[in-house]
């Protein structure tokens, strides 16, 4: 079960930080390193940083909370909540990647816009692809977990 939880507010602003700071910042050292020998090795201390210290741990410490529990021990609340997660992670993933296999091959084949063609581009969107698949169903728990009165009681008297 879920015990104390960071508020609303905090849980959704790590989920548009671990979404935005990983494409962001991988542009950004695409653009800045370009391809050279040492692209590889920045990329992933690059995607170890954000990962570790800005977004993962802290968006899968709810969704695990409630994902990994066993089915007797969650309310039938926190099992639609899971189940909705689950299935809407798995929506987006699925559209994500229908989306961009069009996106690809239309880039490839009419050469519109810009497809990924180096190793290092691919590596981009390989982690990236990893990131979203790993994160995504705890996201949508995080995101949809209410805050309790609980910790709301708990943080105003903090705050006083």
């Amino acid at each position: 079960m879920i015990t104390r939880l960071p508020s609303q507010s905090t849980r959704r602003r790590n989920i548009v930080l671990l979404y935005t700071l990983y494409p962001l910042s991988s542009v950004a050292l695409h653009q800045s390193i370009g391809p050279t020998s040492w692209f590889a090795l920045a990329h992933l201390t690059l995607t170890a940083v954000l990962a570790t210290a800005l977004g993962i741990p802290h968006v899968l410490r709810v969704g695990r909370a409630i994902a990994d529990d066993i089915d007797a021990r969650l309310d039938e609340r926190q099992l639609a909540l899971r189940n909705a997660a689950y299935l809407d992670a798995y929506r987006v993933v699925a559209s994500f990647m229908l989306l961009g296999i069009i996106w690809i091959a239309l880039g490839i084949d009419k050469s519109l816009w810009w497809v990924p063609k180096t190793y290092n581009e691919w590596n981009i969107v390989f982690w990236g692809v990893i990131v979203l698949t790993l994160t995504l169903p705890s996201a949508f728990l995080s995101w949809r977990e209410p805050d309790r009165a609980d910790d709301r009681e708990e943080a105003e008297v903090a705050r006083a």
